[in-house]
């Protein structure tokens, strides 16, 4: 544990249900993981007993990121850096009411199905005497993340926001896993000491496609070697600067119960550019790195000539709504983001288009857009 940080509390029942049925699944797994690594591993010249120092290093030094756009408006009325200034704590969607993935914030909704199939109905009291009514307590639901294998520059799942925090690797041990996102029901499980499963099924994919989380011609060696860096260097801004991965679909999906405290549980804060170019979040990510006392990096960042923006890759209408948010002819994050306030404090503006739901998930595409061609 590193010198600073601070012990978090014991779990709530149902949280700490939700770890221990991931695990039980993750052992079931391991029979199997094992023989797939040992053949990968004899295919591809790897001395099994590297394994030993992988699993160390994802223990000992791998870090979850939480990826979030901060200039997005929340129920409260602020943007979410307002928000995370004010009260110190990331929240999940149950809570804020937002999301940069599938919003469904209701019992019975998919969000809530998908984690009842996932920790086993740890949070809708299968494991503890409590009723399904008090299970359904928003703060205790947890907050999705990715774990950072590899240190893309964008981070593990840029699809899910420009800024990202990166967590003390302390958080790992009240984390689950799963190789993929958990909206599909991957069967590929884990938690930080029962990583089997996931570890084979990265390994599996460098050993037939040549690429994993973003990284493209990698073969199982060099995947290995990459994270076994992790416990080779310290986190610095040079380590941001190189060529984002641009990755929006592969990760390792990372479940983390229990509160995350920006004071406790952030060791940096990695943000866009752009948002030191104008406007006032910028100044605000710095006030709240230097109130909650981490580090601040910026990333590569991305930007788009308006005129530039392909038609084919997230549907037809990304070109003329690329050009109608465009600020000075280009589309960056922040121009997406005063187009989300905007469309959110008056919606009649936006009529041409579409319902708010609709012009919502347009933006949203057309940050995938910027991820891909930024």
């Amino acid at each position: 544990m590193s010198s600073s940080a601070q012990i978090a509390p014991p779990l709530h029942p149902f949280q700490a249900a939700a770890v221990a049925n991931i695990k039980a699944q993750a052992v079931a797994l391991r029979p199997d993981a094992l023989e797939t690594i040992s053949h990968i591993c004899r295919m591809s010249n790897v001395p099994i007993e590297t394994l030993d120092d992988v699993r160390q290093a994802i223990a000992q030094h791998a870090r979850i990121a939480l990826h979030f756009h901060p200039d997005r408006p929340s129920l409260s009325g602020h943007t979410v850096v307002e928000a995370l200034l004010e009260d110190g704590r990331y929240k999940n969607q149950f809570e804020t009411g937002i999301s940069n993935g599938l919003l469904a914030t209701q019992l019975g909704g998919l969000r809530d199905d998908w984690e009842r199939s996932l920790f086993s109905g740890a949070y809708h009291g299968s494991s503890v005497p409590e009723t399904a009514e008090n299970a359904f307590n928003p703060a205790l639901r947890p907050k999705y993340g990715a774990l950072d294998l590899v240190r893309n520059s964008d981070g593990p799942a840029p699809r899910f926001g420009s800024c990202y925090f990166l967590l003390r690797p302390e958080v790992s041990s009240r984390s689950t896993f799963t190789y993929g996102g958990s909206q599909a029901a991957p069967k590929d499980v884990g938690t930080v000491d029962e990583f089997d499963a996931i570890l084979a099924a990265l390994l599996e994919e460098c050993f037939t496609r040549d690429t994993a989380l973003g990284v493209n011609n990698v073969r199982p060696r060099g995947m290995l070697e990459l994270i076994k860096g992790l416990s080779k260097s310290t986190l610095v801004e040079a380590d941001y600067k190189r060529l984002p991965s641009r990755n929006l679909d592969h990760l390792i999906e990372a479940q983390i119960h229990g509160d995350v405290l920006l004071s406790r549980d952030v060791e940096a804060l990695v943000v866009d550019p752009s948002f030191f170019l104008r406007g006032d979040t910028g100044s605000l990510l710095e006030a709240l790195g230097e109130t909650y006392g981490f580090p601040l990096f910026s990333h590569h960042g991305f930007e788009m000539q308006a005129e530039s923006c392909p038609g084919d890759f997230r549907g037809p209408t990304m070109p003329s709504l690329a050009a109608r948010v465009a600020y000075q002819g280009k589309v960056d994050v922040q121009a997406i983001g005063e187009s989300v306030r905007n469309l959110v404090a008056d919606a009649e503006q936006w009529a041409d288009r579409g319902t708010v739901a609709e012009v919502l998930q347009e933006l949203k595409l057309l940050w995938h857009v910027l991820v891909r061609y930024g």
